[in-house]
């Protein structure tokens, strides 16, 4: 049976161990009032709420309703429990930042009489900062800041390393991170934010070309440092990479504009199955260069050429295991042609 105003203000009045007299003194009533209150003859005054709960340690919910909210309650203890927990994690990290960064700087300077490797120190100290703390200070746009921070505190450590080590990579390792970064968000950015609305039915699209266009830039680079460290003899790039690049970037086109087919799922699969298979195995039947080595490469691939009755080293186990994965994937691609197929007149049937 649900409790009454009264029965309830009197229980948490006593559990209080305040009096009628007590009380009524507290909320500048009359005593005579709290007895009326409790034998539920009149109500307080909505103003006297918000009081009466405090001096109860109740809610203002929970003095309406006479009863106890257990699960809000819980709601508001775990609550607490996350925000001290919260702040002793950020806690934990601040002194332990501080514990490394010191020890550090002192031992830095007393060695080398100048800062040197401490820079290392700092800006990795940085970029895990951006892991651990840096989560709970940003409230706003998180998707675009944090992954942006953590970035720029990486682009900021390999820069401190290159001039640790007098190196040139730097382009080279920013450029690689941030091409991880652009085929991992460009797709989710387009899904989320409104400003690209009007290319969002292109998403898949627009996504394969931004990784095209930075993954060119990287090979640019690569092959502009391969050419100035006397890696390389010319520009493979324009020879090798952007052929075989290009290659890729519209055979993944076409299978994106397998979901456009008016088909089920079942023979979408199977067509892209088959076209995987198609792109992987058939250009090295036509490919031929002058570098025996880079051939080489290419006939590794070369299904063509399999042979089941020798399975000795180099390219022949190559070729055997390269023609075991378009079989299976020729097999796969079978088996959801049949279901599809079978599906497709099935409910072709059923109209």
């Amino acid at each position: 049976m649900e409790n009454s105003f009264g029965s309830f203000l009197s229980q948490k009045r006593k559990e209080k161990k305040l009096t009628q007299k007590e009380l009524s003194k507290l909320l500048f009533v009359s005593e005579s009032t709290i007895s009326k209150w409790e034998k539920n003859v009149a109500h307080p005054d909505i103003t006297l709420l918000p009081k009466l709960s405090a001096i109860l340690g109740v809610t203002e919910h929970e003095l309406i309703t006479a009863s106890i909210d257990n699960k809000a309650r819980e709601e508001k203890k775990q609550a607490k429990k996350w925000r001290t927990f919260s702040l002793t994690w950020s806690l934990f990290f601040y002194i332990a930042y501080g514990i490394a960064l010191i020890p550090c700087f002192i031992c830095d300077l007393a060695i080398n009489k100048t800062l040197s490797w401490f820079w290392i120190v700092l800006s990795a100290l940085i970029l895990a900062f951006t892991f651990t703390n840096l989560p709970k200070v940003i409230k706003k746009y998180k998707l675009i800041f944090i992954p942006l921070s953590q970035y720029l505190a990486l682009v900021l450590l390999f820069g401190v390393c290159c001039i640790y080590n007098n190196g040139n990579w730097f382009w080279i390792a920013t450029l690689s991170v941030l091409l991880g970064l652009t085929i991992i968000f460009t797709p989710i950015y387009i899904a989320k934010y409104k400003v690209f609305s009007k290319i969002k039915k292109c998403n898949d699209f627009v996504s394969v070309a931004v990784d095209f266009l930075m993954l060119n830039i990287l090979l640019v680079v690569i092959n502009s440092y391969a050419l100035t460290n006397g890696y390389a003899n010319g520009w493979w790039y324009f020879k090798i990479a952007l052929p075989i690049v290009l290659f890729l970037y519209l055979a993944l086109n076409i299978i994106l504009c397998v979901r456009f087919l008016r088909i089920n799922r079942f023979l979408k699969t199977s067509v892209i199955l088959l076209l995987s298979n198609a792109f992987l195995y058939l250009p090295p039947l036509f490919i031929k260069v002058k570098n025996p080595e880079i051939q080489k490469e290419i006939d590794q691939i070369n299904i063509f050429k399999a042979n089941f009755s020798s399975w000795g080293k180099g390219i022949m186990l190559e070729q055997n295991i390269h023609l075991i994965i378009c079989l299976a994937l020729l097999f796969v691609s079978l088996v959801f042609l049949t279901v599809g197929l079978i599906s497709h007149f099935r409910r072709k049937n059923k109209r």
